[in-house]
């Protein structure tokens, strides 16, 4: 079990009860803490499991867009809309949608949304025609709602609908009793995904792991991992860099002083790498920060295999 801690037990109890309800679920929580993580995991513990699962960054999308995210749109309902498309709300059909930084959505969308949550309708942008919404809402926010609709950013009546249910996720320096199991979690991962070969830390390390705040959460935990699991040269990691509070949610760092020794070709590989995974597995995406075609990228990562490298 990846979570050890007595608060998460209990939130976790309570997400299961949770999970069996077809109610509006508000999840609360600083950035990196998990929240999508425990939005899944109340989608695969309800009856809509077999359902599709779908979400939405609220906060990368302007008004015209998040509007045909989740609701579709018509041929030629604004310069660009060349053919209609179906938004997440039909696509997820009677599934679990995940609207993520709740907090960031326009007041022009708000309405809409409402109308969802109270009505269970919607139109497509261009349509006249109203559609029926079957799929569950859960929402997701690092900021404060009630302080928002106080200042007038945030409907209240929109707040209401939405926190119906609330699970609070608390920061990791809450619950440092999940680290280590984090750490395996995260660990794992990388090793089925085939880029690296650690295999744990050493208790020293461990130890300056659960002492550190993480004032990023999870996900800071988890890039600085990703980064040992780069940078070191054998099945344990026996060193590790704290990142500080500027720098937390940055993964790309200056490069340590050690690399000044390495022999070029060293140099890259572990560039390569880092980049690999800072892009999250994604080989095109890396080759293309990179500057060279998928193909080079490729022939790189195959001979790294051949010498040992990776697996």
């Amino acid at each position: 079990m990846i979570f050890q801690s007595q608060c998460m037990q209990e939130l976790l109890d309570r997400a299961r009860r949770f999970a069996r309800s077809s109610a509006a679920v508000l999840i609360t929580g600083e950035t990196g803490t998990g929240k999508e993580l425990l939005a899944r995991s109340l989608h695969q513990q309800s009856s809509l499991v077999n359902s599709p699962y779908m979400q939405v960054n609220c906060a990368a999308l302007s008004e015209q867009l998040i509007e045909s995210e989740l609701f579709g749109h018509e041929a030629g309902a604004f310069t660009g809309a060349t053919q209609t498309r179906i938004g997440r709300l039909e696509a997820v059909q009677d599934g679990t949608l995940f609207l993520d930084e709740i907090g960031e959505v326009p007041a022009g969308t708000q309405a809409k949304l409402l109308r969802v949550l109270e009505e269970r309708e919607y139109q497509r942008v261009g349509s006249n025609e109203t559609r029926t919404v079957h799929a569950r809402i859960v929402a997701a926010t690092n900021r404060t709602l009630e302080d928002e609709v106080q200042g007038k950013r945030f409907r209240e009546d929109l707040f209401h609908r939405i926190n119906v249910l609330t699970l609070e996720l608390p920061p990791l320096s809450k619950r440092k009793d999940d680290i280590p199991g984090l750490i395996t979690f995260f660990l794992n991962q990388y090793q089925c995904e085939g880029e690296c070969r650690v295999e744990c830390v050493s208790p020293s390390v461990m130890r300056q792991l659960c002492d550190f705040d993480w004032p990023g959460n999870i996900r800071q935990l988890r890039n600085t991992i990703l980064k040992s699991c780069v940078l070191a040269t054998g099945a344990e990691i026996t060193e590790i860099e704290f990142p500080t509070r500027s720098e937390q949610n940055s993964f790309e760092d200056d490069l340590p002083e050690f690399f000044l020794k390495l022999p070029l070709e060293e140099i890259e590989r572990r560039v390569i790498l880092m980049r690999i995974v800072h892009n999250q597995g994604n080989k095109a995406a890396a080759a293309e920060t990179l500057g060279v075609t998928s193909r080079t990228l490729r022939n790189k990562m195959d001979r790294y295999r051949k010498l040992g490298y990776v697996a």
